[in-house]
């Protein structure tokens, strides 16, 4: 049996469109629109090329597709639609099925969990009408305990504190996450958001009014109203600069999304007795909050998605539905369901742009050589990563025991904001000698506090507050990426690697050939490893 998932849709609110193919219980293809069309989020738009791509990694055709899964249970004549797309576009259409979106995202965490059982939470600006949705797992199904409708929502607490701050909404919310490390949770915002005895309460007059039937503001406009801003200063214009006021604000806003979320951990576990959480939706991508959770002396196990935006819910239709059919899958340990080239691939493409390039027998060897040298590399290995985190497939590399890694990366590859930190990625058996109460953390979805010991090691991956967001690399996941750091620390006796995503500011994660060359070509980027090859540019001092 085939299925195919997608998110995604036909209005511009719909964002972060993907597709997930599975046959039976295996997972075969997942990967977002975005990476195709070189447009972060792929607004309003079903993910086409994503289901191309799924179809040609299982060598089917559409009329293979015994289901077609989305979600939008709500959406009027949403089936209609698709139908009428699909047949567009491909000349036929599956059966289509619809599910609801929060149970579409607690699918996507629990059913490849590895719990037997479990409590999911799952948060955003919303979906099906439903912005945040405690549920519990067990034995191949999930029981609704409790749901918040909009406008009573987390992603739109959260929304209004990233634009304040001058940041773009649905796309800049890990920069405030970041900020907040910088400030002093000093302001109340209870006037925004409360904890409440079974949950929380968002202040929707803090919010523009969208009338029944009105669409959403557009991402160009702002989301918080004229009685918000009475209550606070000025909103900062984006690029204007960043003061201790809006490191403060950042702090206070990042405290009470925390407070917020273990306040619903602590309720639905008060109703279920579970000890395990399962967490989903773009809220979920707060590693902060995240880490907070994992902290609370009630919970033992928790497992976030690697897609938890509403790109996973490509992932969570697919699940859902194969779930209800019988089938079982085993616990998601990575996350490299993209596409992948061969040597073969990726020389035609270097010879067709003429590139200058080089064959390496050991590329892990001879990488692990260019970064203690100080060399910022462009690493194209295997295939690419679903979700929003590089985990080692489409990633930018550098030397953590480099103070100032971090300010070149962020000044002359990324073209970011200085504050930005990057992530650490330890070979697995030795997270523990580095970060406090290490656990497994494939996805790069909690935060860590770093040994203090050990932070003047590793200083380009330490954030100012003393944690970092930890990917732990197994071999049996990404064999390639794992002997590199193997290597790293075989000559440094440091088994840990700087990692982020391989892209430049406002784009996409790389996802082909070309548009790794085109990005190592567009930054300030040293090397380039690609497959079994090595672009390197003019050599020069790297301080």
């Amino acid at each position: 049996m085939y299925v195919l998932g997608i998110s995604g849709g036909f209005r511009a609110g719909n964002m972060d469109g993907a597709a997930c193919l599975i046959h039976n219980n295996t997972i075969i293809a997942a990967a977002e629109e975005e990476r195709f069309i070189r447009v972060k989020h792929a607004a309003g738009l079903i993910p086409l090329q994503a289901i191309h791509y799924c179809l040609r990694e299982a060598c089917i055709d559409i009329k293979n597709i015994d289901a077609l899964v989305f979600a939008g249970a709500t959406y009027t004549d949403i089936k209609d639609k698709l139908e009428r797309y699909f047949t567009f576009k491909f000349g036929y259409c599956p059966k289509i099925y619809l599910i609801e979106h929060h149970l579409a995202h607690a699918a996507s965490a629990f059913f490849v969990s590895g719990f037997d059982e479990a409590n999911i939470l799952t948060m955003d600006l919303s979906g099906d009408g439903i912005a945040t949705l405690m549920s519990y797992g067990c034995q191949g199904k999930i029981t609704k305990i409790k749901q918040f409708t909009r406008p009573n929502s987390l992603g739109a607490f959260y929304n209004i504190i990233t634009q304040y701050l001058g940041f773009n909404r649905n796309n800049d919310e890990y920069k405030v996450m970041g900020l907040a490390s910088y400030g002093k949770p000093v302001f109340d915002l209870t006037w925004l958001l409360k904890k409440t005895s079974d949950g929380y309460l968002f202040n929707q007059e803090a919010m523009v009014e969208v009338k029944q039937g009105d669409s959403f503001p557009s991402m160009q406009e702002p989301v918080y109203s004229r009685k918000f801003l009475k209550k606070f200063t000025k909103p900062r214009l984006p690029g204007s600069p960043i003061t201790s006021y809006h490191m403060n604000f950042a702090a206070s806003g990042q405290r009470l999304l925390e407070n917020v979320i273990c306040n619903l951990v602590r309720e639905i576990h008060h109703k279920s007795g579970s000890r395990n959480i399962c967490i989903a939706g773009g809220v979920g991508l707060n590693c902060v909050a995240n880490a907070k959770v994992r902290k609370l002396p009630f919970i033992d196990n928790v497992f976030i998605s690697p897609a938890a935006s509403d790109a996973g819910l490509a992932m969570g239709c697919a699940l859902q539905y194969a779930t209800e059919k019988g089938f079982t899958f085993d616990k998601l340990t990575h996350a490299y369901w993209g596409p992948g080239y061969s040597n073969k691939e990726i020389e035609n493409t270097l010879n067709h742009i003429k590139c200058n390039y080089s064959r390496c027998a050991d590329i892990p060897k001879a990488i692990a050589k260019k970064l203690i040298e100080g060399r910022i590399i462009g690493w194209f290995q295997g295939r690419m990563e679903y979700g929003p985190r590089a985990l080692g497939a489409r990633s930018i590399l550098g030397d953590p025991r480099r103070k100032n890694m971090k300010d070149r990366i962020n000044h002359v590859v990324k073209f970011r904001e200085s504050f930005r930190p990057f992530a650490p990625s330890v070979l697995a058996e030795k997270a523990a000698d580095y970060f406090e109460n290490a656990a497994e953390a494939p996805f790069m979805t909690l935060n860590f506090d770093v040994i203090k010991k050990c932070q003047k090691q590793i200083p380009a991956v330490v954030h100012v507050d003393g944690t970092s967001r930890v990917q732990t690399v197994a071999e049996k996941d990404n064999p390639t990426y794992y002997h590199l750091i193997k290597e790293f620390y075989n000559l440094t006796g440091i088994p840990i690697v700087l990692n982020t995503s391989f892209n430049v500011r406002e784009e996409p994660i790389v996802c082909t050939p070309f548009q790794a060359v085109a990005t190592f070509y567009e930054s300030g980027l040293d090397c380039l490893a690609i497959g079994d090859f090595i672009l390197e540019k003019g050599s020069r001092p790297h301080g």
